[in-house]
């Protein structure tokens, strides 16, 4: 690859052209980050701790589980809106016999002293 100094070739649509090859078997000059141990070296459990007290790692961690949180709410939205919306349509629909009757009695109850109400205040 070129020098971050000089400008990079690019493509007819922007994307930079690489320059130099890097085989499957050698790691590009200064891919190894500063203090970074020998992977090989490691075990499965002493890796995990290493990534699991790098705040970068949490970090990311962090950003995926608040997005499968987001998408997994999103879903059940989704899933459930149609099911509570057809519920409080029968539910409605039952109980509007016994709404329209209790409305009827309130008002028939209600009405005269609004008849009195409205004359005194004409």
């Amino acid at each position: 690859m070129t020098n971050t100094t000089e400008e990079l070739l690019l493509d007819p649509d922007g994307i930079p052209i690489l320059t130099d090859l890097v085989h499957d078997d050698q790691a590009p000059a200064g891919s190894e980050q500063p203090g970074e141990a020998e992977n090989d070296e490691l075990s499965a459990g002493e890796l995990s701790d290493l990534l699991l007290n790098n705040s970068v790692f949490k970090d990311q961690l962090n950003q995926i589980a608040a997005e499968l949180t987001r998408s997994v709410r999103r879903q059940a939205e989704q899933a459930l809106k149609p099911i509570l919306a057809e519920a409080v349509t029968l539910a409605f629909e039952d109980s509007s016999a016994a709404s329209q009757e209790a409305i009827r009695l309130q008002l028939e109850k209600a009405l005269p002293d609004l008849i009195a109400q409205t004359l005194k205040d004409a």
